[in-house]
């Protein structure tokens, strides 16, 4: 009778089983890495930062050149004067902000970071920068896709497929931004 039991029981739990596509934990698992320590000169970051719905790129030219971006807003700062930026690590550059929504189970409004890279384009082989869109999404011109940078960087529109790549974030509230995983 045990023995039927555990039969049952093996069988229910593997026609139950999600596959491995189905599954999506909260952090990437590719590394990432960057700290920059002037966010209250960064116009573009310091407002991405303690403003709700805000969000703001922040991509590594070729010309040793940090380029914060918000819909509104541009602003570069040469690499080369510290030591500091030597650590930028990631796909394609970082999407950073503070979600105007709370996560499930959390009753305050947190910082949040994903990579630019479009993540279902990336499994293909192809980096593809997203583009900001007004109301805190992110849209992928290759894939048609549209993430909701507020929601956890699922997709909202478009083919289904996997969430932003997302890292970990902490900002100080005064004047230092680290992204890691």
């Amino acid at each position: 009778m045990i023995r039927k039991a555990i039969i049952v029981l093996t069988a229910v739990l593997m026609i139950c089983s999600c596959s491995s596509d189905d599954v999506y934990t909260t952090y990437s698992r590719y590394k990432a890495g960057f700290t920059y320590d002037r966010v209250m000169t960064t116009t573009p970051l310091k407002n991405a930062l303690t403003g709700p719905g805000e969000f703001c790129t922040i991509t590594l030219t070729t010309q040793k050149k940090l380029v914060f971006q918000s819909l509104t807003l541009s602003q570069s700062v040469d690499v080369t004067a510290s030591a500091v930026y030597q650590r930028f690590t990631c796909l394609c550059g970082f999407i950073v902000g503070m979600a105007n929504t709370p996560e499930m189970n959390a009753d305050w409004l947190g910082v949040v970071c994903f990579d630019l890279a479009c993540s279902n384009c990336h499994l293909e082989g192809i980096n593809r920068n997203l583009t900001m869109q007004e109301g805190g999404f992110a849209y992928c011109t290759r894939c048609k896709r549209k993430y909701n940078l507020n929601g956890q960087g699922l997709v909202v529109d478009g083919e289904a497929g996997r969430p932003l790549e997302r890292y970990h974030i902490t900002y100080d509230q005064m004047n230092r931004m680290v992204i890691s995983n």
